[in-house]
């Protein structure tokens, strides 16, 4: 596929985004489901090692840096650079799906900031989002997706997607559409994990909130 790092353009750009996004991912059939499609992708992509450093990441970040990890510059004995990169990502993923409903109030709408900036959960997922850019998380995330899928499905898929109107509603459909069967929870995965990452390193961002009343 050309321009594989290229990613399509942003669709949180705000704050009311942030909410949407939010509402519709806090309740806990949707955390399940995108927890579940962290265990899908490293079973599809059947590594062994990745398998093995997941479990290993809550103790391997005792001792070396997300950003040292995520690098892939860092030597560790016995361990791929870039398994260990993946096994992070979806570790450090699994981490943010499980806290942002800390960043939510009763009815599901984002919490201003400074309500949680002395929380434990916003200082964990402030430390991962400052250690890894969101282009690079989402384009290892895709470029993992892409090894299981192939580039031609995935290039009927982003095409499916592309629109600058398409919704979260219109993602939960995509499971009826006939052409995109063979890896759609794969790939309905990747499209609601890319709005949710948007979501939170929007909403994690101080800048977006001085117009927020």
């Amino acid at each position: 596929m050309r321009n594989k790092e290229k990613m399509i353009g942003r669709i949180i750009d705000s704050m009311e985004k942030v909410d949407i996004t939010f509402k519709l991912l806090s309740d806990e059939r949707q955390i399940n489901e995108l927890n579940k499609g962290i265990y899908l992708l490293m079973d599809k992509l059947g590594s062994e090692d990745i398998n093995l450093l997941f479990d290993r990441y809550p103790r391997l970040i005792q001792k070396y840096s997300i950003k040292e990890m995520f690098s892939g510059n860092i030597e560790i004995p016995n361990i791929d650079p870039h398994s260990l990169k993946i096994a992070g990502l979806l570790t450090c993923l699994q981490f943010l799906v499980s806290s942002f409903t800390d960043f939510i109030d009763e009815f599901g709408n984002s919490l201003p900031l400074k309500e949680t900036e002395t929380s434990n959960s916003y200082q964990a997922e402030h430390y991962i989002i400052s250690s890894i850019a969101l282009d690079d998380y989402l384009k290892e995330l895709f470029l993992s997706v892409l090894s299981v899928t192939g580039e031609e499905y995935c290039q009927k898929f982003l095409k499916k997607i592309g629109n600058p109107d398409f919704t979260i509603d219109d993602i939960l459909k995509l499971d009826k559409d006939k052409e995109l069967q063979e890896h759609i929870d794969l790939l309905m995965w990747f499209s609601l994990i890319r709005v949710f990452l948007e979501a939170i390193y929007f909403y994690l961002n101080i800048e977006n909130h001085n117009s927020k009343i």
